[in-house]
């Protein structure tokens, strides 16, 4: 049996995804594909556009053979910590053999080399990041531009492009893990990730959110699992708000600085933020500025709100991993045996079967505290009551 792997969000699951599975089922003859994605938060600190069960089935009638949760504490962290986890799971199912990816850059070994500076930490790389931070640079930007020094045949645009940064933190992960999976690149088609506005074939996750918030009928055209989302409330980060300053108003300067991902004294321009926000851009941008760019910001906002702390994410982080069920298709249905012959890892098709673990338990709150920006709020403890997404 081949399997490959995949790591994503699916926020939401669109046509490009679509053509990213089809396109690793063609490089590489995958009988199955098992996508680790993110449950209801996602790596830019935002709740998802749809409820992790929702983008689950949608995966699945994309094309995915079986989806897995990737974990809150990775799934919320920044590209390297999202990459570690999801490499993480992928080889601790020990059957997986390749990891497919999109990427803007599809030259797999000038990645690799990229990789390998960034694992080695050279004294001259680390002497060029030092003097790019200090010049005020964001720590993406000052690392492309180190990277753009040291591998000369690409600038730091190629660097910063959002689907090679992930590219290149999977690459490290899988160096530092001496990880099995054969990496398979698959060039990105369509707008840019960052792109707001919608395109003509391939539009960005960005953009379609857009258009789901603004109620512009038009992103259906991109969703192969159009009605499904159609039956589902969307959610988008502004629902935060009202929660996240009740957080931020009762805690002290110095509870702040203890929240994971604070640190130089940022405890004080949230806490002053908080004081003065009329809504949840407004909070982000008082806070925000070239060093510490909104991405960054809004995973601290969001840790804040769960009341995460850098202890805890470390003790978090240590503890063992597992590969959480959330749907799989009916034609496939033979790899739920077939992981649990392999894995070294848990996997978990029922909430109420798995023991008691503080990474799980973060999942369960995820899902609790998201059931509250609904429009209609959602009754808590769905992990236990929705069954597994069969299709």
């Amino acid at each position: 049996m081949k399997i490959a792997g995949i790591i994503a969000e699916y926020n939401p699951f669109h046509t490009g995804h679509a053509y990213h599975i089809q396109k690793t089922c063609e490089k590489c003859g995958a009988d199955h594909i098992i996508c680790v994605m993110s449950g209801n938060f996602t790596q830019r600190g935002e709740p998802a556009v749809w409820d992790k069960w929702t983008r689950a089935r949608s995966a699945l009638l994309g094309g995915v053979s079986l989806v897995l949760e990737l974990p809150f504490a990775y799934a919320t962290q920044s590209a390297e910590g999202f990459a570690e986890g999801g490499i993480s799971i992928l080889d601790a199912l020990n059957c997986v053999e390749y990891l497919s990816f999109g990427a803007e850059n599809t030259d797999l070994d000038f990645m690799k080399r990229a990789a390998q500076l960034l694992c080695a930490e050279s004294p001259e790389f680390r002497n060029i990041l030092r003097q790019n931070l200090g010049r005020g640079l964001s720590f993406p930007s000052a690392r492309a531009h180190a990277l753009s020094h040291l591998l000369p045949e690409a600038d730091a645009v190629v660097w910063r492009q959002p689907n090679n940064i992930l590219a290149i933190e999977y690459l490290k992960a899988m160096h530092r893990q001496k990880s099995k999976l054969q990496p398979i690149p698959v060039e990105r088609i369509g707008s840019g990730y960052s792109e707001n506005a919608l395109a003509p074939s391939y539009s960005s996750a960005r953009a379609i959110r857009g258009a789901i918030k603004d109620g512009n009928d038009i992103y259906k055209n991109y969703l192969p699992d159009n009605a499904s989302c159609s039956r589902s409330t969307p959610v988008f980060p502004e629902s935060m708000f009202p929660f996240l300053m009740f957080q931020l108003r009762r805690m002290t300067v110095q509870e702040i600085g203890t929240i994971y991902g604070v640190c130089e004294g940022l405890e004080h321009r949230i806490f002053s933020a908080a004081k003065k926000a009329q809504n949840y851009n407004d909070l982000v941008f008082r806070i925000a500025s070239k060093r510490y760019p909104h991405s960054r910001i809004q995973r601290i906002l969001l840790h804040s709100l769960f009341g995460i702390t850098k202890e805890q994410m470390r003790k978090l982080k240590l503890l063992p991993l597992y590969a959480r069920v959330l749907g799989i298709r009916q034609d496939s249905i033979d790899l739920l045996s077939y992981l649990s012959a392999h894995a070294k890892i848990p996997i978990v098709t029922r909430a109420a079967e798995f023991p008691d673990s503080l990474l799980f338990d973060a999942d369960l709150l995820a899902t609790d505290i998201y059931s509250l920006f609904t429009k209609k709020i959602a009754p808590s403890k769905r992990d236990f009551t929705q069954k597994l997404i069969v299709i």
